[in-house]
């Protein structure tokens, strides 16, 4: 649970999914989803720069320490052209240990303000931001609910890629938590139909 420090009740539940798989060339993929469930009817977060989901890469792939490069779906690069900036996605690439990878952090489709704002920096820091533009609510009814993906991938940012890989992530279905599927278990995770 979620606690302001000042009373010893819970502010908000949070459900969180994660699920890694391989993929092609040596890449990784992570899917986070994560929901938010006041106790109350209605909890707003504030406005910040800050996501609820963030990224810092290593010294070697970070622009300021490591020469990387850091760039959006817009084609923007570099801090102060992505800061802030709506995209569909941010990557970070460079140089480690003799060859280039780099991750490229996506922000599904169904989030709310989708294409997020991004609070990044060249030190290696980036986090898609649901409350940069102001103020975000979640209601017991409607829980604010988010899916990111992270794309590790070999070689410099293509980004024809990565638009492929936001096009799949984006048709891709939500996690559900289901009770007892089969015997001797509690709960199962699938898709939703």
């Amino acid at each position: 649970g979620w606690y302001d420090g000042h009373d010893p009740k819970e502010l908000l539940e949070q459900e969180l999914f994660a699920a890694v798989r391989p993929g092609p060339d040596r890449e990784t993929l992570l899917e986070v989803q994560t929901a938010f469930r006041p106790t109350a009817d209605t909890l707003e977060f504030g406005k910040t720069n800050f996501g609820f989901f963030a990224v810092r890469v290593s010294k070697s792939l970070s622009a300021f320490f490591g020469g990387g490069a850091l760039a959006n779906s817009a084609g923007a690069a570099g801090e102060p052209a992505v800061f802030g900036r709506a995209a569909a996605w941010v990557d970070y690439s460079g140089r480690q240990g003799g060859h280039t990878e780099g991750v490229t952090y996506f922000d599904h489709a169904s989030n709310p303000g989708h294409p997020p704002a991004w609070h990044v920096r060249e030190d290696g820091w980036m986090a898609a931001s649901a409350c940069l533009a102001g103020p975000r609510a979640t209601t017991t009814k409607d829980p604010l609910t988010l899916r990111y993906l992270l794309h590790a991938h070999t070689g410099a940012l293509d980004a024809g890629r990565a638009a492929e890989v936001a096009r799949a992530f984006d048709k891709r279905p939500p996690f559900e938590l289901v009770k007892a599927p089969k015997k001797h278990t509690a709960f199962g995770v699938r898709r939703k139909a």
